[in-house]
């Protein structure tokens, strides 16, 4: 049965300059994030990086942030993720913002 919600795959570019800010925001963008975690707006979200660390002590880069929205329009995910502590804290370039329609194929629990 359709739920009239389509899945949106979204990416947001992450300035590399500021990742320092990034890293003093991200409670705040988490706190944003929880309630669309919750009610099943947001079904995946994360960082892509420069490459998996080697070992526990090693850092990476980040480089984007991914998410998978499922949601009734594209406008509804822009106005959430225009929302976003990231955004204010000038980490996301929204000039170079995706949000792309998805058609999610599998879909398995974490």
């Amino acid at each position: 049965m359709s739920t009239g919600k389509h899945d949106f795959l979204v990416q947001v570019p992450i300035d590399p300059s500021t990742l320092q800010v990034w890293a003093s925001n991200r409670n705040a963008h988490m706190a944003h994030l929880k309630p669309y975690i919750l009610d099943g707006t947001i079904v995946f979200g994360g960082p892509t990086i420069a490459a998996h660390p080697k070992s526990s002590e090693d850092t990476t880069e980040v480089r984007s942030s991914v998410l998978l929205f499922q949601a009734n329009s594209e406008e509804e995910v822009r106005g959430i993720i225009e929302k976003n502590p990231f955004v204010d804290a000038g980490v996301w370039d929204m000039e170079k913002v995706v949000i792309a329609p998805f058609m999610c194929g599998v879909r398995t629990a974490m």
